[in-house]
C-alpha cells in the first residue's frame, strides 16, 4: 500500500471520535455487566472504577497498533519490524497494566484483592489476552468499516471518471459535427444563397439543441428524432433531390428517452461517405419503437472512390459513439455494422426498462 493510503489509515476525523466513544462505552458496559454478575457485592461504582483504568491500557494498545504499527509496517510490508515493535509494545503495556492494577486501581477500588499477592504474582499471557482482545475487536470493526468506505469512494471515483469520459466523448462529437456542417454551408454559399440562409437557420436550431438541451444524461426520444430531422434537412439543402433521404418513424416515442446525440454520428457518416449522384433514396433511416426496444437502422450506398482513399477522421464519430454505447448502455444494446453489395448498413437496438 502507498504512503498516501497508509497516511489515510492513520488519521482520525471528527466522526471517528463519536464512533470510538460509542465503542469504548460499550466495552465498559459489557465488562461491567459481567463483573456485576460474578461480584455484585462490590457495587456499580467500584466496578466501573476498576474497569476504567484497565480500559485506558486497552485503548493505548488499540490505537498504537491500529494507527501506528499497522500503517507504518504492515501496509509497507515491513513484517519483521512490525513483529518486533508489536512484541515490545505488548510487553510494555502488559507491565503498565500490572503497575496500574497493583498500585492504583485495586488499592482504591478493591484492596482486598491484593491480600497475599505480590507484584510478580500474575499471568502475563492472561494479561496479554485481556488487553489485546479489545484491540482485535477494535481493529476488525475499524478496518471493516474502512473497507466499506474505500469501496464506496472507489465506486464514486469510477462514476466520476465515467462521467468525465462521457463528457469528453460528447465534446468531441460537437466540433466534429460543426466542422462538417460549416463545410457544407460554405459550399451552399456558392450554389444558392437562399439555401445557405436556410442552412444557417437550421444550424442555429441544431446548435441550440446541442448547447442547451443535450447537456443531460437522457433526452426525450422525440426531441432527439427532431434533431436528426433538422440535421437531415440541413444536409439535403444542397442536393438536387428533396427525397434523397427516406426517414420513417414508427411506434410511440412520447414516453421514451435516449442518450443525447447517440445516433447522429451514424447519420453524419452516411452523408459524408455515401454516394450523392444516385437515384433516391440514397439514404434510408428507420426508427421504430417496440415494447422496451428502440430500433435504429440507417443504410447508405458506398462511395467506392472515397473508400479507396479513407482518411483518419472517418472513424472519429463512429468510434466515439461505440464507446458511449458501451458506457451508457452496457449489456443493453446491440450494434451491427454491415458492408455488403455496395451498401453500408448500421442497425442499433437499445433495450430500455
Amino acid at each position: 500500500m502507498s504512503n498516501q493510503a497508509s497516511h489515510r489509515y492513520s488519521k482520525i476525523n471528527k466522526k471517528d471520535v463519536l464512533y470510538h466513544g460509542i465503542f469504548w462505552i460499550l466495552i465498559i458496559v459489557f465488562f461491567t455487566a459481567e463483573l456485576m454478575i460474578y461480584q455484585p457485592e462490590r457495587g456499580l461504582i467500584m466496578t466501573i472504577g476498576r474497569l476504567l483504568f484497565s480500559v485506558i491500557v486497552d485503548m493505548m494498545a488499540a490505537y498504537f497498533t491500529v494507527y501506528f504499527l499497522i500503517p507504518r509496517f504492515i501496509f509497507r510490508k515491513k513484517y519483521l519490524l512490525f513483529a518486533l515493535f508489536f512484541i515490545l509494545s505488548a510487553v510494555a503495556l502488559v507491565y503498565l497494566q500490572r503497575v496500574i492494577i497493583f498500585y492504583v486501581s485495586y488499592p482504591i477500588f478493591a484492596p482486598d484483592l491484593l491480600e497475599g499477592k505480590t507484584f510478580q504474582s500474575f499471568y502475563p499471557l492472561y494479561a496479554f489476552m485481556n488487553i489485546y482482545t479489545g484491540t482485535a475487536v477494535f481493529a476488525t470493526l475499524y478496518f471493516t468499516r474502512y473497507w466499506f468506505v474505500s469501496q464506496q469512494q472507489k465506486k464514486e471515483l469510477e462514476e466520476q471518471n465515467l462521467q468525465s469520459e462521457l463528457t469528453l466523448l460528447r465534446s468531441q462529437i460537437s466540433p466534429h459535427f460543426l466542422f462538417n456542417t460549416l463545410n457544407n454551408i460554405d459550399s451552399l454559399i456558392f450554389l444558392n444563397q437562399k439555401w445557405a440562409s436556410d442552412a444557417v437557420i437550421k444550424l442555429s436550431e441544431i446548435l441550440r439543441y446541442m448547447l442547451y438541451e443535450a447537456n443531460t444524461d437522457r433526452v426525450p426520444l422525440n426531441t432527439e428524432v427532431s434533431y436528426l430531422k433538422s440535421y437531415v434537412k440541413l444536409q439535403t439543402l444542397r442536393l438536387e433531390s428533396e427525397d434523397f433521404v427516406e426517414f420513417s418513424v414508427k411506434g410511440k416515442l412520447a414516453d421514451r428517452v435516449i442518450a443525447p446525440m447517440i445516433l447522429i454520428p451514424f447519420v453524419e457518416n452516411a452523408f459524408k461517405h455515401g454516394l450523392k449522384n444516385i437515384s433516391s433514396p440514397g439514404i434510408v433511416i428507420k426508427i421504430k419503437v417496440i415494447d422496451h426496444e428502440i430500433n435504429f437502422e440507417i443504410m447508405n450506398h458506398l462511395n467506392l472512390e472515397k473508400e479507396m482513399n479513407k482518411d483518419d477522421t472517418r472513424g472519429i464519430g463512429l468510434a466515439n459513439v461505440k464507446r458511449r454505447l458501451s458506457l451508457i448502455y452496457p449489456d443493453q444494446h446491440l450494434l451491427e455494422v454491415k458492408e455488403e453489395g455496395g451498401a453500408y448498413t448500421v442497425k442499433l437496438k437499445i433495450y430500455t426498462s
